[in-house]
């Protein structure tokens, strides 16, 4: 009596199977890979059994072997379902007490394995048919067997289940992986189905042949696609190491405004357990911050709150949860302390207000009393005539630049994302410094049409340059304007005057973005230009010539392919102009000096 031709497959199977096994156990420190492992040793000792069981004619041996079978198939589903936990989220991985829970069944089914001619609850009965001139066994299904067949599908299905959830919510790389892992498991499962029903002939022993595919397919995609390396439960434990240990404060909110989770910053600041805080509503644990949320003007508000290191200020921002299907699941609550930051803030506005309200009040008591001091000196004390010059001169300076401040400050608080016809505004600015400065001339070369990123700050910056050659130049100063589109969306403009040229310590602490109290301006004029430049997305540089100074201002091109333009176009520049224009009142225009 021969043997059926499908022995040797799956004798083969269980070679492979332990092949693989042995591979997957030399890196058993890999998270998941001792459940892999286990799984893929079961499987082949499932297919070898089988294979045994289809080689020898004995009645007894058959059995045997298909008790062996039986017995090693129970771990298929624990650690199956091991793996797939350790993948999709290690901190449920199937261990200690939950591991021993998950045997008791296994472990019972094991021993009706092996006492079943006391009980017939695994086998009602088993006996030998010949097919195709082989000996096959067949056999009638006890309770017992039934019953543990729904207990291993239960494990696959969970298993199924986390899979699918994971795969669902993940980006392509993980969807491919959970998508591998599902249809590894289907396999095996379904030949299992089909043979206790008899749809699969009892010469064809295909499930521990099918358990190996799938162990294949599981350590294929873990060596291929570093499944238990790069995992969702990794990339999420990555994430929530980053969020454990920010300083922001985080809280999770469901689309009810119920607490999903707090990280430790948020529970220190709220003074709350993290565990008992999860499912309350957020007007009860934290009332301050629910109101800032109401109050939220473009996804920000601020929030202070009162504690033992005095008034703290926080700035709150909140971004939306969607389901992978659509709809708000919930919201990312962010809670930031700026209480530094708007102290500085404070500090600054104060030492402005003194330097552009109450200095100046000053300045002018002193160049009052210098006036009046003039009047009582006789003529003909030229030394003290000298003196009073140098007072007023210094007062006037020192006002100047105070001026000067303030129209940074305005500068700087005008947006900055409209677009800037630079042909027509230029041509107007020059003619503008040239009525103020009739020695100075400024030839503007700019392409008609040509249109950048900017608005009334961006005019005053280019004003500051012309003023610069004004000031600092010869007798008669002249100032060269050229423009033209560079390579990608942007635009240059180059600014060259025959002055004395910019000294390298005024240049080294614009490019450097800092001053020290070695290196450092004399003004705030040439950062005023920078500051305003980099506001419009673009930035400047000091070129080299042989007399002069060149300033080269790279701005976005409203018109490039890409909408780097934030207005409405270029159509109507004429109005843009006299808009901008009545912006820049005349004490602004006026105060324009060359402190810098």
């Amino acid at each position: 009596m021969s043997t059926p031709l499908l022995t040797p497959v799956v004798l083969l199977g269980a070679i492979l199977g332990s092949g693989v096994a042995a591979f997957v156990w030399v890196f058993r420190d890999t998270p998941g890979a001792k459940p892999l492992g286990v799984f893929m040793i079961a499987a082949s000792v499932m297919a070898l059994a089988q294979g045994m069981s289809l080689a020898t004619p004995p009645l007894a041996t058959k059995i045997y072997w298909s008790n062996v079978a039986a017995t090693v198939s129970t771990a298929l589903p624990v650690a199956w379902l091991a793996t797939v936990l350790a993948y999709a989220e290690s901190d449920r991985a199937v261990r200690g007490r939950t591991l021993a829970v998950l045997l008791l069944e296994p472990a019972l089914f094991a021993a009706l394995v092996w006492t079943n001619a006391d009980h017939a609850l695994v086998w009602t009965d088993r006996w030998i048919e010949t097919v195709d001139g082989a000996s096959v066994l067949v056999a009638e299904f006890g309770l017992a067997m039934w019953a543990h067949v729904g207990y291993a599908f239960l494990l696959v299905a969970v298993g199924g289940l986390e899979l699918l959830r994971v795969t669902v919510r993940s980006n392509d790389y993980f969807r491919s992986q959970g998508t591998a892992l599902l249809a590894a498991a289907f396999v095996p499962v379904s030949i299992v189905a089909l043979s206790l029903y008899g749809v699969v002939p009892a010469q064809y022993e295909l499930i521990g042949l099918g358990f190996v595919f799938a162990g294949l397919v599981m350590t294929a995609t873990l060596f291929r696609g570093r499944l238990l390396s790069i995992t969702p439960a990794m990339r999420r434990l990555g994430r929530e190491a980053v969020i454990d240990e920010m300083d922001d404060r985080i809280v999770i909110l469901d689309d009810a405004d119920r607490i999903v989770d707090v990280n430790p910053a948020a529970a220190r600041l709220f003074d709350v357990d993290p565990d008992d805080v999860v499912g309350a509503k957020l007007e009860r644990i934290a009332a301050r911050l629910a109101d800032a949320i109401d109050a939220l003007e473009n996804g920000q508000a601020e929030l202070a709150i009162d504690g033992p290191e005095g008034r703290r200020y926080y700035d709150v921002r909140v971004s939306r949860l969607y389901r992978s299907y659509g709809g708000v699941a919930g919201r990312v609550v962010s809670v930031r302390d700026v209480t530094g930051r708007r102290l500085h803030e404070q500090r600054l506005d104060v030492l402005n207000r003194v330097l552009r309200h109450n200095l100046r009040n000053e300045l002018n008591v002193v160049r009052g009393n210098a006036e009046l001091l003039r009047r009582e000196v006789e003529p003909t004390d030229t030394d003290v005539e000298r003196r009073l010059d140098r007072i007023e001169g210094t007062v006037d300076t020192v006002s100047a630049r105070s001026e000067k401040i303030g129209q940074v400050s305005r500068a700087l608080d005008r947006d900055c994302d409209g677009d800037f016809d630079a042909a027509t505004r230029l041509d107007g600015l020059a003619a503008a410094v040239e009525d103020r400065h009739p020695d100075l001339t400024v030839r503007v070369r700019v392409p008609d049409g040509l249109t950048v990123v900017g608005g009334p700050s961006l005019e005053r910056a280019f004003e500051e340059l012309f003023e610069n050659a004004a000031e600092h130049a010869g007798d008669a100063p002249t100032v060269e304007v050229t423009a033209d589109r560079t390579d990608g969306p942007f635009a240059a403009v180059r600014v060259e005057d025959d002055g004395p040229g910019i000294d390298r310590q005024e240049r080294v602490v614009i490019e450097e973005g800092r001053e020290t109290a070695l290196e450092h301006g004399s003004g705030v004029g040439l950062w005023l230009v920078n500051w305003v430049v980099q506001e419009c997305g673009g930035d400047i540089e000091f070129g080299e010539c042989d007399e002069g100074t060149v300033v080269v201002v790279t701005l976005p091109d409203a018109d490039a392919d890409g909408g780097l333009g934030a207005g409405s176009g270029s159509g109507d520049a004429s109005g843009d102009v006299h808009t901008d224009d009545a912006l820049l009142d005349a004490d602004e225009r006026a105060g324009l000096g060359a402190d810098d």
